[in-house]
């Protein structure tokens, strides 16, 4: 009986942690305006601990890896906010990372006792007078701001730092972000971190004066490690503001038997499946804010192409050489091009290339019904119809490779897979022993990346903090 009644106590304990978690991070979002562009919700503590770094009341407390690595070059201000946190000074199991519409950013989390905070931060903060009821000073070269139960820390200034905090406490008190509530939700999940972004570049046809804030679009993401940690795991959904899941316009799942045209051992692998209501508009302002006016004509030119898309978009590439990223050479690559678009579209770009290379002095030669192959970058490239796709190929098509990647593939809207082992082959200087393995899937207007370093020493995030402050 006692120990059922210790059991008992013992989930209630557990119950009401949980709950006292939650209900920091609501009163924490409270402060936060919904018009907001990006919101990260970070546990910091979690993440050091998953890093293996524990908070204790005399500071941190690193693992054997840590401690034999890192932790001579750990800033002494983490030991400082380790042990305010173990002392109820401050909660870093909630930071909130702001950007707003003015593209102001600011990191904001709780405290319990403004003065403690101040004697354990005195060598990290310089403090200012207090101005129009607020605490301000300097951490470093960012203004701080704080009141008795909150801290602001703005990574820059268009007017007086007060005066950046009280806009934002004002424009929260006429609508806070936790009256959104799919996305107050999504930002109160128990993960490493949580993130939600103004889906911009879906709406960018439409002003923000005409959309209220219940109308907009959001990306909301989850980010942790596996249970083993070893991977990190990003998990994404696309949703309206009351938390209704919106599926991607003008998408359909993959047809996998495409993969069979892919051999073993190519090392990036990408699919989707598209139909001619996909929108090319975001890919055409990418185009435009980072490529100008060149980029932006090309895009006119093959977005009619593009549009004619109906089906499964497949490329998959290989390196022929080491260190191909430090080179630059296309020659360096073997890629595989397969794209679904009427008949009509495909001999009509199959008849332009040709038209382009015998202007160029070079002459195109048939190597199949429907196909051509062109020299170029040392390589011959063959161009034209495989089985209803515009297909593009240094390596021809063979589809009988059956590519064990193919499940990965089936009922997904969007699949990415990329493998470098080892990592030193493809980038310069990168530890010896290491391999990356990224995947990507998106199905449903939900996704899911995953990221690992096999080979790698113990946790990833302890592996990946060890490089950085190495």
């Amino acid at each position: 009986m006692k120990i059922q009644n210790f059991s008992l106590f013992a989930l209630l304990a557990v119950m009401l942690g949980v709950m006292s978690s939650c209900s920091k991070k609501a009163e924490l979002l409270d402060t936060i305006p919904a018009n907001v562009t990006t919101v990260t919700t970070l546990n910091l503590r979690s993440l050091c601990e998953a890093s293996g770094i524990k908070f204790t009341e005399e500071g941190i407390k690193a693992s054997p890896e840590i401690e034999k690595n890192i932790a001579p070059t750990i800033p002494d201000v983490i030991n400082n906010l380790a042990e305010m946190d173990a002392k109820g000074v401050a909660d870093f199991s909630t930071i909130a990372l702001v950007l707003d519409k003015n593209n102001t950013a600011f990191m904001t989390f709780a405290i319990s006792d403004f003065e403690r905070f101040k004697i354990v931060m005195e060598d990290a903060i310089t403090w200012n007078a207090d101005n129009d009821g607020f605490h301000t000073g300097y951490a470093g070269n960012y203004p701080l701001v704080a009141n008795d139960s909150q801290i602001w820390i703005l990574s820059r200034l268009n007017k007086t730092a007060t005066q950046c905090v009280k806009d934002v406490l004002n424009a929260a008190k006429e609508m806070p972000i936790s009256k959104l509530d799919g996305i107050a939700q999504a930002l109160n999940r128990d993960n490493l971190a949580n993130t939600a972004m103004i889906n911009w570049l879906e709406q960018s046809d439409k002003k923000p004066e005409n959309q209220s804030i219940q109308e907009k679009l959001w990306n909301v993401a989850a980010i942790n490690t596996t249970q083993d940690g070893k991977s990190i795991v990003l998990n994404w959904e696309r949703m309206t503001s009351d938390g209704k899941i919106e599926k991607s316009k003008g998408m359909r799942n993959i047809n996998p038997a495409v993969l069979a045209y892919v051999p073993e051992g190519f090392n990036l692998t990408f699919g989707a499946g598209l139909t001619p209501d996909f929108d090319w508009t975001p890919f055409e302002t990418i185009a435009r804010l980072i490529g100008g006016f060149q980029a932006e004509a090309f895009m006119n030119v093959i977005t009619p192409y593009l549009e004619s898309i109906d089906g499964t978009l497949l490329i998959a590439a290989r390196p022929v050489t080491p260190n191909v990223i430090d080179s630059g050479d296309p020659s360096d690559w073997d890629f595989i091009l397969l794209v679904h678009m009427p008949q009509r579209k495909i001999n009509q770009l199959t008849a332009t290339v040709s038209s382009m290379m015998a202007t160029a002095g070079i002459t195109p030669k048939a190597v199949g019904e429907g196909l051509i192959a062109v020299p170029q970058y040392g390589k011959e490239i063959t161009i034209g119809n495989v089985d209803g796709y515009l297909g593009i190929s240094t390596i021809g098509f063979d589809n009988t490779r059956n590519n064990s990647l193919a499940p990965m593939f089936v009922n997904k809207e969007m699949s990415l897979n990329i493998i470098a082992d080892p990592l030193s082959d493809y980038i310069n200087g990168a530890p010896e022993g290491v391999a990356m393995e990224l995947a990507i899937e998106m199905s449903g207007g939900k996704g899911q990346a995953k990221f690992a370093l096999p080979g790698s020493n113990g946790p990833i995030l302890t592996y990946l903090l060890s490089i950085m402050l190495d």
